[in-house]
């Protein structure tokens, strides 16, 4: 392991002595180019007419959303076990909006992102296209993300803070978020949940684990890529994740937990390195396609604005978690038989089962993806309840991947706009 570590660092300092170098970020003051339509673009960046700026690639959430017009609220949620989560509201009383509708809608994030995904597009972003059209949005970060490490007794730097898997999320988290959004909406008033990948697969576990508080206060359930059993994937992830409890086991060894978790660590390896040259750009968003699907509909003006916001953090358990669904498993987290045991009361972790989901279920997936594939989401859809199949639509399009769903050029026009309409036909 520290013969690879040694390697990898031999090969990033070659790079930089031999690929001409321009910084993509500066100073974060004033309004100066940020971002350019082609990575050539980027060497004039400075004075390139063709090149503009982006607030996405400077700013956090809630000054993305000030700055963009908009109304904004923090929430700060403390769940039973102590974390304390942060949840931005965009509210839409009817005040600035006379479209301004009942439900609330929550946006969930996946893995190692936050909720800066759903305001990647800026003015085309989901959580804006949702507040034109008349509705409440909140944007959730689970714990350990970057906006969500908080803790009443513990700091990132405890282990037991990153002692964390799915469950955590989809079993504390969520329902504690859920019960801050109907204190300020109304007790009446059933939300309306949206998930991109991994938020999807916290959607299906919640609902899998309490049918019948999932039926009383959500409306809907649409889930962007889910991520349920994935043993179709293409992505090289799958190669990995045969391997997850090795490694969980050799960081937790090395009290690495932290290095390989917290957002501002992981940073610290990868941000200046992708955007230090046009050509490391390219290399980065290739290598990261490798994992999404080859095809892409973003260019290289969203690559500042997505490595500002990446990777936002997750503890190493919620990745081997993720990794089991790889292996064709949606289920409590699995440890050692004899822990299991302890538990759960048995050697197998428990399976989540989706059939008891009654709550409206509406699909979105792209035949171009590579980390959750068309035939997992048919799967799926063929395992949900049959009051639960609120319907199923695919994106096939040449080039539009799994991130494209949050990052993609055409992501309003593709996904965006056409689900504005089922869920307005689904609330009317």
């Amino acid at each position: 392991m520290l013969r690879f570590v040694a390697s990898t660092v031999r090969v990033v300092l070659f790079l930089f002595l031999l690929i001409p170098v321009l910084r993509v970020r500066g100073e974060a003051t004033g309004e100066r180019n940020n971002v350019c339509p082609t990575y050539d673009d980027y060497y004039t960046i400075k004075n390139n007419s063709k090149c503009w700026y982006d607030l996405g690639a400077e700013y956090i959430a809630p000054e993305i959303i000030h700055l963009l017009g908009y109304p904004v609220q923090t929430h700060r949620v403390v769940t039973p076990d102590g974390y304390i989560l942060t949840v931005f509201r965009i509210p839409n009383d009817g005040h600035r909006n006379p479209k301004a509708k009942k439900h609330p809608v929550y946006l969930q994030h996946g893995l190692v992102a936050t909720c800066n995904n759903f305001l990647a597009l800026q003015k085309d972003s989901l959580a804006f296209v949702l507040w034109e059209a008349g509705y409440d949005v909140w944007l959730g970060n689970y714990r350990g993300t970057f906006y969500s490490e908080g803790h009443v007794n513990l700091t990132v730097r405890d282990q037991a803070f990153w002692d964390t898997s799915m469950d955590q999320v989809a079993l504390i988290d969520i329902p504690a978020i859920f019960q801050t959004i109907l204190s300020h909406t109304g007790a009446d008033s059933q939300i309306i949940y949206i998930g991109h990948s991994l938020g999807t697969s916290f959607a299906l576990m919640y609902g899998s684990e309490f049918p019948e508080e999932s039926r009383r206060i959500v409306k809907m359930f649409v889930l962007l890529c889910p991520a349920y059993t994935l043993g179709n994937m293409i992505s090289p992830y799958k190669v990995f994740a045969p391997y997850g409890n090795w490694i969980v086991d050799t960081v937790m060894d090395l009290k690495l937990q932290r290095i390989v978790s917290e957002a501002k660590e992981l940073g610290r390896l990868i941000t200046p390195v992708c955007l230090e040259s046009p050509p490391l750009m390219r290399v980065c968003m290739q290598f990261y396609n490798l994992f999404y699907g080859a095809k892409a509909d973003f260019g290289a003006e969203i690559v500042p604005v997505y490595f500002r916001q990446l990777p936002g953090g997750t503890s190493i358990k919620i990745l081997n978690h993720a990794a089991d669904l790889v292996l064709g498993n949606f289920r409590k987290y699995n440890y050692a038989p004899k822990i299991n045991l302890q538990k759960y009361g048995s050697r197998k972790a428990p399976v989540f089962d989706i059939s008891k989901i009654e709550v409206p279920t509406y699909i979105v997936y792209s035949t171009q993806d590579w980390a959750t594939p068309e035939a997992d989401a048919r799967i799926l859809y063929r395992n949900l309840h049959p009051r639960a199949r609120h319907g199923i639509r695919k994106v096939d399009l040449p080039n539009f991947n799994h991130i494209d769903f949050v990052m993609g050029r055409h992501a309003r026009k593709v996904v965006y706009d056409p689900l504005i309409q089922v869920i307005n036909d689904a609330i009317n």
